[in-house]
């Protein structure tokens, strides 16, 4: 379980770099709004539900909390994200690319735990 919990926060790290990049942006490029603060906060909040679901071995739960991610997500670049500068657009990609790697590896990680000789490599408790 120690180990599947290193190579899952390895694998959190870019997401970590490039949103914790992207939030200060939003503080010191472009000033978003109370209410685009407030999206923003939906979306924290999902995603922290999902990566703590992940870090338990709770793949059901992790996709329902990608799933409310997504939806808070997409409303946030639907109504927000239209015409942004070139540098926030290629923070948002790479944070996007960089969530995606996480979730293979959380997947992935869950599958090799759930295999007989796992427990030998240190995946499963």
């Amino acid at each position: 379980m120690v180990v599947r919990s290193i190579i899952l926060t390895v694998a959190l790290l870019p997401y970590l770099y490039y949103g914790t990049k992207d939030n200060l942006y939003h503080f010191r490029g472009r000033r978003v709004s109370l209410v685009e603060h407030v999206l923003h906060l939906g979306v924290g909040v999902t995603i922290v539900g999902a990566i703590a679901s992940a870090y338990r071995g709770r793949m059901s739960a992790m996709v329902a909390g990608l799933l409310l991610f997504l939806v808070a997500g997409a409303t946030d670049e639907f109504i927000y994200h239209r015409g942004l500068p070139e540098h926030e657009t290629d923070l948002h990609a790479k944070g996007h690319m960089a969530l995606l790697l996480f979730v293979v590896v959380a997947v992935a990680t869950q599958w090799f735990a759930g295999r007989p000789w796992a427990a030998a490599i240190g995946l499963s408790g």
